[in-house]
């Protein structure tokens, strides 16, 4: 609940901060005017503490009666020294030191009553659990958002092309700025709408990835290389965080963030963190995607009501107000997992997460052998299948099935309809639900497939067709199946020879109403939100060749391609 008092805030910009080693970072802390001695929250971020987005969110917390500090973090904009790309090896241990430092700082600003807590989306979370392992004095309570506990539940083993290539030249601005070369977007808003507007993704498509010219990334462009050559190495030791941490941690995500698998951090304070601390902990999960500007109703084609509008920065004071302050909120002191049911648009209280009661359902993929198109003859039943032939598909990594996604290569529902044309699509669908039907949990699909090379991927979407003709995305997953034994180890598919591959999709909530039907979508390749696969089973970035491969689905009583659903309440 907010508080009755909107506080006048004042902001000290470049407040310095000298780090063990004498490098100085620079904050931006904005402070009610009323004396008082308040609680310090903190955001350490690369993307600029002045951007409006910080400041916005300082500004709302200061006003809600906090010190707020946003800082940047080691060599980003107005602090000195060099910035660690935070996937490579060596970056955890640097950003925790430097967290620990700034949390002693903050500790002791004037007017602080020497509590600590932390607020900020993505990388500022990730910034926020290097900072929790060092278990700094002071440090009372975490706010943490669309950050999940490893490398590989962002990436599952695959580039983020997309993404990680927009991502890399906006961070590669602010360098650029420093250094005074002034060919190049000087600010991230500057790069972003460079990238779109301009490049127009002409750089998605480049062979070999490897070879995209330095200049294009700048500072970043030997980081960023070395990462396409390690996607599936762990840099990320955030599971060992949870091992008996001692104070409160609210993890909140979005149904459509592609780092919803934040769950696990949940899980995994649950399962190890420190036993008294346990019930203190909560997990949110409302119908948005990664970013908390977009935390209102309308989501891609469909308005979710007045109950998803949550101001980000109210979220967490409410969460600081009973853990830094005393007072009770509806947050923090209700059930310890909140979430909001998709389609029912409000939200409902859970103890546990998964939610007691949850049944894992298995919903089979069925056919003659016709798949592909929804006008194939897919279909999805809770019914095994018996003697049924396989589907098949050519996959030409040159044409690639195309990501419905963000201009900012973020997830968003978006209606899946402009793929139906592709033949190289497999859709099973639902008849009509005879009853509602409601989904709470993780979803993992278990496909029998095989393909004529020796690697190549699937990905796998769970669609909500409505009776209005909408197709929207409610959950989606890929495997290169060279990891489908583990990480740790590649292991070539044997041609022609199928294969079980497990693959994890995101969580969901929602409820699918009567006369509504569920669809499964089969393909290789969901670009560019993950790199392509160019079946050679090689290095896909450094290789120009690009293969086809002819793909196999089964689904008879043998092998059993299977979606397996969390229903609830039925």
């Amino acid at each position: 609940m907010p508080d009755a008092e909107a506080h006048e805030v004042e902001v000290l910009r470049d407040v310095p901060m000298r780090a063990r080693d004498g490098v100085v970072l620079r904050a931006d802390v904005w402070r009610p005017r009323a004396a008082g001695r308040r609680p310090v929250l903190v955001c350490r971020t690369p993307y600029d503490k002045a951007a409006p987005l910080n400041a916005g969110y300082a500004e709302a917390l200061a006003r809600r009666g906090y010190i707020a500090v946003a800082q940047d973090i080691r060599g980003s904009h107005r602090s000195e020294g060099t910035m660690v790309w935070h996937y490579a090896a060596g970056a955890f241990a640097a950003e925790s030191r430097d967290g620990a430092d700034t949390v002693l700082w903050a500790a002791g600003l004037p007017g602080s009553d020497g509590q600590v807590g932390s607020f900020g989306v993505s990388y500022s979370s990730w910034l926020a659990w290097c900072m929790a392992a060092a278990r700094p004095e002071g440090l009372r309570a975490l706010a943490i958002s669309g950050i999940p506990v490893s490398i590989r539940d962002m990436t599952f083993g695959i580039f983020e092309t997309g993404r990680r290539l927009q991502w890399t030249y906006a961070q590669a601005a602010g360098l650029r700025a420093r250094s005074g070369d002034g060919r190049f977007p000087a600010t991230l808003a500057e790069a972003n709408r460079d990238w779109t507007e301009n490049l127009r993704g002409k750089w998605l498509w480049h062979l070999p990835l490897a070879g995209i010219p330095g200049e294009v990334f700048g500072p970043l462009d030997g980081p960023l290389k070395a990462y396409m050559n390690a996607p599936a190495t762990e840099f990320w030791p955030f599971g060992a965080v949870h091992d008996g941490l001692d104070f409160p941690v609210l993890v909140q995500t979005g149904w459509w963030d592609r780092l919803s698998l934040t769950v696990r951090h949940f899980e995994g304070l649950m399962a190890r963190g420190d036993p008294a601390s346990r019930p203190r902990h909560r997990l949110v999960i409302g119908p948005w995607p990664h970013h908390p500007f977009h935390m209102h109703g309308r989501i891609g084609p469909v308005d979710y009501g007045e109950a998803a509008r949550i101001a980000y920065p109210d979220m967490v004071a409410d969460w600081y107000d009973t853990h830094l302050r005393g007072r009770e909120t509806e947050l923090a002191c209700g059930a310890p997992v909140q979430l909001f049911i998709v389609n029912a648009n409000l939200w409902r209280g859970f103890s546990a997460w998964p939610p007691p009661g949850v049944r894992i359902v298995p919903f089979f993929l069925r056919g003659g052998g016709r798949a592909n198109t929804p006008a194939g003859d897919g279909r999805l039943s809770p019914a095994p299948p018996g003697d049924e032939p396989a589907d098949g598909y050519v996959y030409d990594p040159a044409d690639p099935v195309m990501s419905l996604m963000g201009a900012d290569s973020q997830m968003l529902p978006v209606d899946q309809r402009p793929n139906e044309r592709r033949s190289d699509i497999l859709v099973y669908t639902s008849a009509p639900l005879e009853r509602d039907l409601l989904l709470v949990g993780p979803v993992e699909m278990e496909l029998w497939a095989a393909s004529d090379r020796t690697d190549t991927d699937f990905a796998v979407k769970l669609i909500e067709l409505r009776p209005d003709g909408l197709a929207i995305n409610i959950s989606s997953g890929i495997l290169r199946a060279r990891w489908r034994e583990g990480y740790e180890h590649a292991r070539p598919l044997r041609p022609g020879e199928p294969a079980l591959m497990r693959i994890t999709l995101l969580p969901v909530g929602i409820l699918l109403a009567a006369g509504s039907r569920l669809r499964v979508d089969v393909a290789s390749a969901d670009f560019p939100a993950f790199d392509r696969n160019h079946n050679t089973g090689g290095h896909d970035w450094e290789e120009t060749e690009l293969l086809a491969a002819r793909q196999t689905v089964f689904h008879d009583a043998a092998r059993p391609s299977r979606i397996l659903l969390p229903v609830l309440g039925q």
